[in-house]
């Protein structure tokens, strides 16, 4: 990837800064008795956005994405229900775990001269919940700055809707073009960004996207070393 193909970065935050808390989500399993593999839960996010992108979900339907999840978490069939109504109660509160060297990367891109702003399909409380871990934040603060946030509940468009991404280059006062959008959905995030001219990056660590007109990569971590080099890690 050319280093100045583009000058800021569009972060989508599930699957690209931050997954599912594991202890939030196994202690939350474990009070309703549904049996797990903890271990799993990571990749079971990944196979569950390979399944919403398979499925063609609509944005902000959840049902492909818990079927996905459970499956990849190892619940039993008979337990798939139960497991789907406790994923839709605790959804808001258990997006918080840092994917490793993903607050890294983006302090990287940002020191390398790359703008950032956030594009994240959510629920209107995103930038709080960003702020709050410490992860980032528009402006100064304890997690790293960004030029601007949306947030799909705010804005009242979901990817792949184009008002969510000519919303975020708005804010960063770039053309399309000029902006590298990088999420874990190759239907909402990767297609979504290319359909308005933008630089495209899916995350896919399992490497079970099957669609090539799109860049895949592992991680966050991943594309800033293709960017900046690994040797600029902290």
């Amino acid at each position: 990837m050319s280093l100045r193909a583009f000058d800021a970065v569009s972060l989508d935050v599930g699957g690209v800064l931050v997954t599912p808390d594991a202890g939030m989500l196994a202690q939350a399993f474990d009070r309703r008795g549904i049996p797990h593999d903890r271990s799993r839960f990571t990749e079971g996010h990944y196979r569950a956005m390979a399944e919403v992108d398979w499925a063609g979900s609509e944005p902000e339907t959840f049902t492909d994405y818990q079927r996905g999840f459970l499956h990849g978490a190892r619940v039993p069939d008979e337990y798939l229900e139960a497991g789907a109504a406790l994923l839709a109660e605790v959804t808001a509160a258990i997006w918080c775990q840092r994917l490793p060297g993903a607050v890294d990367a983006a302090r990287r891109l940002l020191a390398a001269g790359y703008r950032l702003g956030v594009t994240s399909n959510a629920d209107g409380s995103i930038e709080d919940l960003l702020r709050r871990h410490e992860i980032l934040q528009v402006g100064p603060g304890p997690g790293v700055p960004v030029e601007v946030i949306t947030d799909s509940g705010v804005l009242g468009k979901h990817k792949p809707d184009p008002a969510t991404f000519l919303a975020t280059a708005a804010g960063l006062g770039l053309p399309p073009e000029r902006i590298c959008h990088i999420g874990d959905s190759g239907l909402f995030d990767a297609d979504g960004a290319a359909a308005v001219g933008m630089h495209a990056v899916h995350v896919d660590p399992l490497h079970i996207c099957p669609n090539h007109d799109h860049r895949h990569v592992d991680s966050l971590a991943a594309f800033a070393d293709e960017l900046t080099g690994p040797e600029h890690r902290s």
